[in-house]
């Protein structure tokens, strides 16, 4: 069986991190049979692979980590129901998308207002710990590890912006994802791919979490991305 290494589960979704759920949606998407391992944060850094969730360990002691190397190691040791019949650009496409979805619409729709933001930072605050106490000792590594991920988000460039120029780059994102979409039933058509995986996690995880901004807003009012939601939560209960 694989073993997936996570945070804590939140909001009917498998995980507080995009990146675990993109993954679950993956498994679930192409009938894949795993194990939820919570992982307490003071053990990220000696037990995962760069310090971060997912990894996965797989029935014959294969560590893996990152949700898209994870992914395309699933892909070439179980087979590739999703994605063996498109074409070479197609794959292209969804490379690309992916890029977007991980690697920037992440940072503007999920960083900035669960992490960035005072009021966003003292909604998740309770989701983190699971709804334990927070005392002065917790509350001070939970502040220090929110430190680590502004930095982060410092380094990636995009928390050098105001949180205007931030929410502008998301809701091209979502202009771009939403005017992509249009009116197919999935991302790339008539059949889930595993950039539906990608696509639905990020977005269920910034427009259906508590955290109050201008993207989840933004998002909320394109009709066809709610739909394509809805629709991916009837067929995969996920």
């Amino acid at each position: 069986m694989i073993k997936v290494f996570q945070y804590i589960p939140a909001w009917n979704l498998p995980d507080i991190s995009p990146y675990v759920t993109k993954l679950v949606n993956y498994l679930v998407m192409t009938d894949l049979v795993y194990e939820m391992v919570p992982q307490p944060l003071d053990q990220l850094t000696a037990d995962a692979p760069h310090g971060k969730l997912p990894y996965i360990i797989d029935a014959d002691g294969t560590k893996i980590a990152d949700s898209t190397q994870i992914i395309s190691y699933l892909k070439g040791k179980y087979g590739d129901p999703l994605d063996a019949d498109l074409s070479a650009s197609d794959k292209a496409i969804c490379l690309a998308w992916n890029r977007l979805l991980d690697e920037h619409y992440y940072w503007t729709s999920v960083i900035q207002p669960r992490w960035r933001e005072d009021r966003g930072w003292e909604t998740y605050i309770p989701y983190i710990v699971g709804g334990a106490e927070v005392g002065p000792d917790l509350r001070a590594v939970l502040d220090g590890f929110r430190g680590l991920i502004v930095s982060e988000f410092d380094g990636q460039g995009m928390g050098r912006r105001s949180d205007d120029e931030v929410y502008k780059l998301a809701e091209d994102d979502l202009d771009a994802i939403s005017n992509f979409l249009g009116d197919k039933p999935f991302f790339m058509g008539d059949k889930p791919r595993a950039i539906d995986a990608d696509l639905y996690s990020m977005l269920r995880h910034s427009l259906y979490v508590p955290f109050a901004s201008r993207a989840k807003d933004y998002g909320l009012a394109k009709t066809n991305l709610t739909a394509y939601c809805h629709r991916m939560n009837e067929k995969y209960n996920i």
